[in-house]
């Protein structure tokens, strides 16, 4: 016997909670809602046991109906997915892009390259970050970097790896999540760099400071933790029910997930 209780045995975490799917979740609901009042039409009483029964399942476990995944992709429109994630999530409007991007060239760590004619990291501040990297991940110490990064006591902060991604969690809300150790090596540096060059950063909102540290994770030509050369690709991913292009920087030679965007 072990000490899991019997609502965590009965709990499918890699499919509830913070991993849910919500297509897939509204989909099973519907479905359940339907066959309650087919049922409860006979039977009131055994109608509405079906019903919460079937709701706490799905609750716990993600789904209850056979074949989920596969069947919300035959479901729902293509499109209807991407919705859900959007509206669950909030994604950066062009204008806000447009602000971070004038943000950092106002604070002067990035740069207009004529050669490239592009953006740059401006050299010494790229030198600053390239080292703090190195103690950062030399250091070893992840929930100490991340409380310095929110600025909450280290107690108060949980880590938790999913495959390769890594999610800060906080009285069991999340509260920032990192493709991989190596994007959250080069936000916690980043940060400290920033931190040191100018005098306004701690007085910008955290989620103004999240999306400044991510824009910056454009720039990396080379991972935070082994050093390899970053490159940029277009990707297709697998979600539970649909597919989605991602514009991803990976490190040749971990294989680290160092930035990932939705095109």
């Amino acid at each position: 016997m072990t000490g899991d209780t019997l609502l965590e045995r009965a709990t499918r975490s890699e499919h509830a909670g913070e991993n849910r799917c919500i297509p897939c979740t509204v989909l099973n609901l519907a479905i359940t809602a339907v066959v309650a009042v087919v049922v409860g039409v006979a039977v009131p009483i055994a109608g509405i046991v079906l019903f919460v029964v079937a709701v706490a399942a799905i609750w716990l476990r993600g789904s209850l109906v056979p074949g989920t995944p596969r069947l919300t992709k035959c479901s729902l429109p293509d499109r209807m997915p991407e919705r859900f994630e959007t509206s669950s999530e909030s994604t950066p409007t062009s204008t806000a892009e447009l602000e971070i991007d004038q943000y950092l060239r106002e604070i002067g760590v990035v740069l207009e390259d004529p050669v490239v004619d592009d953006l740059v990291l401006e050299p010494t501040f790229e030198r600053a970050w390239r080292r703090e990297c190195a103690a950062v991940d030399g250091r070893n110490a992840d929930r100490d970097g991340l409380a310095e990064l929110v600025g909450i006591p280290p107690s108060e902060l949980e880590i938790r790896r999913h495959g390769t991604a890594f999610v800060a969690v906080v009285d069991g809300e999340r509260i920032g999540q990192w493709e991989s150790r190596s994007a959250f090596v080069a936000d916690v540096a980043s940060a400290r760099v920033l931190e040191d060059r100018v005098e306004s950063w701690n007085e910008l909102p955290l989620g103004r400071r999240s999306e400044a540290l991510g824009a910056l994770r454009l720039f990396l030509e080379w991972c935070p933790t082994c050093g390899g050369t970053v490159s940029f690709e277009q990707a297709i991913l697998e979600a539970c029910c649909h597919r989605y292009d991602v514009l991803a920087a990976t490190c040749g030679e971990c294989d680290d997930r160092v930035l990932e965007i939705g095109v």
